[in-house]
C-alpha cells in the first residue's frame, strides 16, 4: 500500500481518482490548491504525487520546483495531468523531469492503473 497525494482544484476528479486508488489500496491524501499541497506533503510523506498541471494561480511546474527544492519529496515521482496542456511543454518547464510522467484528462483508467503501478515500482534498471 503506497501513500499517494492528489492535488487539484476539480473536486470531481479528486473523487474519482481517490476511489481508483483506494481500490487498489493505496492510502490517500488531497489538497484543492498548491499552498495546502505543499502542507499535506510534509504531512503525510507521499510515495507518489498526482498533481494538476493548471491551477488558480499557480502552475504545476512551480509546485513541481518547490517539490524538488524540499528534501522530503525532492525524489518522490510526481504524475501531472492536464485536460489543456501538452506533455513535452510541461515537461520541458520542469528542471528535473525524472521521476516525473503526464497523463491527458480524462483519463483512461487502465492507463491511469498502468501508470500508478509503473511509478510506485520505481524506475526502471537498464
Amino acid at each position: 500500500m503506497a501513500r499517494v497525494l492528489i492535488i487539484d482544484d476539480d473536486f470531481e476528479i479528486v473523487s474519482i481518482l481517490t476511489e481508483i486508488l483506494k481500490h487498489a489500496g493505496h492510502e490517500v491524501s488531497s489538497a484543492g490548491e498548491p499552498v495546502e499541497g505543499m502542507q499535506m506533503a510534509r504531512k503525510v510523506k507521499p510515495d507518489l504525487i498526482i498533481l494538476d498541471y493548471h491551477m488558480p494561480g499557480n502552475t504545476g511546474s512551480h509546485l513541481f520546483e518547490s517539490f524538488r527544492r524540499n528534501n522530503a519529496t525532492k525524489s518522490t515521482p510526481i504524475l501531472f495531468m492536464s485536460g489543456e496542456a501538452d506533455p513535452e511543454h510541461i515537461l520541458s518547464e520542469v528542471s528535473d523531469s525524472a521521476g516525473a510522467r503526464f497523463l491527458p484528462k480524462p483519463v483512461k483508467l487502465e492507463e491511469f492503473r498502468r501508470t500508478i503501478r509503473e511509478m510506485l515500482a520505481g524506475p526502471k534498471e537498464a
